[in-house]
């Protein structure tokens, strides 16, 4: 098993200094305003820099929103440096990797610099620049930071994760495909980051002969969506879809379990929007060709809180039995989401993003402590606990 051990951010927009231990799904909460996105952004930036270069389009194509202000600024504090650093270690081998970059801005050019940069497997230099060099140093095999292999294969899938790294803020028009995005994508998975081509992606998971989706059964999915009685994918036709309505080559076919069966199948454009949602989720959750590191914004987007709380139980589920063992970041401002995870296990960690008094985001780990247990004991939900400020990441109002 693989295991992202560590992550440290310095001179990120609001994360002045900050690391922490992510588990496989991390379940982020906070103030609007806290930090959460800032998080997500900087581990886009992490990726675009192994990938070899920092520019708008690498940022774009990892859904890092574009600007002009990525360094920390604050009222007496002279500007950071942007030094980020991530560790990975497999676990069966005891192998460590680690990567770290500095980065200076661009001053109004195509790139950000490489200020220092380096790769270490067990503490050995892998690869090293600095820019005194302003190239890298000790190349064994002749190649750039972005080519580079390592012996260790499940370390080296770790590399390929970080690379394709993306953000991804499912919107309606886009799930419906009313809209297009057209952010062009740095994976083969066919979502962009708003949804568009959803029934494409659904029609590798989905196995109606198997009732199976993905790895969980068909009707553990179909309960979440209690209006309908199966899902399917193919072509549109009039009789389903108006001549007037955008669409792609293939639609979800939705059969809806309330009305007569010569006239009960819609498509994306009718269903429920939270049905949208949810299969955009768990898609993304188990797909062979997602990316193996990857976040979601507003994971309760136009969810009902029951909902939301029985849809992440599934999305863990999903990740946690998925193979390629894919690493995902969550944001949330729904209290019951935070009932829907299990903060016993190793492999689920709940953050809580918090500004100081300085304005500077720190990140915390929400752990089962005594007190948090009495008060379950006492009858309340974790839910409970955030709403009423013991467990952090709310506004102070």
């Amino acid at each position: 098993m693989n295991s992202l051990k560590k992550i440290r951010i310095q001179g990120f927009k609001s994360i002045v200094d900050q690391e922490f231990e992510p588990g496989q799904v991390n379940v982020l909460i906070g103030a609007n305003g806290g930090g959460k996105t800032a998080l997500l952004e900087a581990i886009g930036m992490l990726s675009a820099a192994m990938n070899g270069k920092v520019d708008n389009t690498a940022l774009q194509g990892r859904g890092v929103r574009l600007g002009t202000r990525y360094q920390s600024a604050f009222k007496g504090l002279d500007t950071p440096q942007m030094s980020l650093s991530i560790q990975w270690q497999d676990d069966q081998l005891n192998d460590k990797l680690a990567y770290s970059v500095t980065l200076t801005p661009p001053n109004h050019k195509a790139a950000w610099h490489y200020q220092e940069e380096s790769l270490r497997l067990n503490e050995q230099w892998i690869m090293q620049r600095t820019s005194e060099s302003k190239k890298v140093q000790r190349i064994d095999r002749g190649v750039g930071f972005d080519a580079i292999t390592i012996e260790n294969h499940r370390l080296q899938v770790f590399l390929e994760a970080l690379k394709s790294y993306a953000i991804y803020t499912p919107t309606t028009p886009a799930l419906r495909d009313l809209v297009t995005d057209m952010v062009p994508l740095e994976t083969d998975f066919p979502m962009s980051f708003c949804g568009n081509r959803l029934a494409e992606a659904i029609e590798e998971v989905i196995d109606i002969e198997n009732e199976t989706y993905g790895h969980l059964d068909l009707d553990e999915v179909l309960d979440m969506l209690d209006w309908t009685d199966n899902i399917t994918t193919g072509v549109a036709s009039v009789e389903i879809l108006s001549p007037y309505v955008p669409r792609l080559q293939k639609v979800i076919r939705f059969t809806d379990r309330f009305m007569p069966e010569n006239n009960n199948v819609l498509t994306a454009y009718d269903a429920s929007e939270g049905s949208l949602y949810v299969l955009f989720l768990l898609t993304i959750a188990m797909h062979s060709q997602a990316p193996r590191l990857f976040a979601v914004e507003n994971f309760d987007q136009a969810l009902n809180p029951r909902l939301a709380r029985a849809t992440v139980d599934l999305f863990c589920q999903a990740i946690l039995g998925n193979p390629n063992e894919p690493v995902a970041f969550l944001t949330t401002h729904n209290p019951l989401v935070l009932d829907g995870i299990d903060i016993l296990d190793e492999r689920i960690r709940l953050f809580a993003i918090d500004r100081d008094n300085s304005g500077y985001s720190t990140i915390n780990r929400v752990t089962v402590t005594e007190e948090l247990v009495k008060k379950g004991q006492d009858g309340m939900t974790l839910s409970d606990l955030w709403v009423m400020g013991l467990l952090g990441g709310v506004p102070r109002l």
